[in-house]
């Protein structure tokens, strides 16, 4: 990784590599992307083979591709500014949260078992992943790492991004996230994740 570009505000850990910028999106651009988004959403899933938990993960989701210069200008932004190969990414998705909706705790990489089915000729683990709040939301909606005791406010156009893996490059469990709760309003979030390469 070779983030450019950004005000980047690392979190203090020596058990993780999180970082924070905020207005990495502008207003304007939020409230496109959430338009496109809210025209595509269906039911978000879990497991890496499609299939839906309701209880688990209460969402909607969609995945941004096509000829929109929208998407594309973000997938251009995103990829710049972490200087990592456009071809080691997954395509962006946005997903929308309304009341009482969340995404209990979960990781991002693939666990062991279903590594092997979820790479391609090129692709294989996950890395990083780079997610942005698309909106302020009234009450709750924060995403909170669990094990490190970090809990961050979903703000308008501020990015998180991780590395969901450990300097070893063998998965990190303390990427443990919660996406808690909508408590009033909604919640709208990009995320994108970069894959290491076969």
């Amino acid at each position: 990784m070779n983030l450019r570009r950004v005000a980047l505000k690392r979190f203090p850990s020596d058990r993780l590599e999180l970082y924070t910028a905020e207005s990495f999106l502008l207003p304007e651009e939020c409230e496109e992307l959430i338009d496109i988004i809210k025209r595509r959403l269906r039911p978000s899933t879990i497991s890496h083979d499609g299939t839906a938990a309701a209880s688990f993960r209460t969402s909607r989701t969609c995945d941004l591709v096509g000829g929109e210069p929208a998407v594309r200008a973000l997938d251009e932004k995103i990829c710049g500014a972490m200087g990592i190969d456009p071809a080691l990414a997954e395509p962006s998705q946005g997903q929308y949260y309304e009341l009482t909706q969340e995404f209990k705790p979960h990781t991002d990489y693939f666990e062991a078992y279903e590594l092997e089915r979820n790479s391609t000729p090129t692709l294989g683990q996950r890395t990083w992943t780079f997610m942005v709040y698309l909106n302020d939301v009234e009450s709750g909606g924060e995403t909170a790492f669990v094990n490190v005791g970090l809990v961050i406010p979903p703000k308008q156009g501020t990015a998180v991004l991780w590395n969901n893996l450990k300097p070893d490059g063998t998965p990190n469990y303390d990427t443990l996230h919660h996406g808690t709760p909508v408590k009033a309003g909604h919640k709208a979030i990009i995320t994108k994740w970069f894959r290491r390469p076969r």
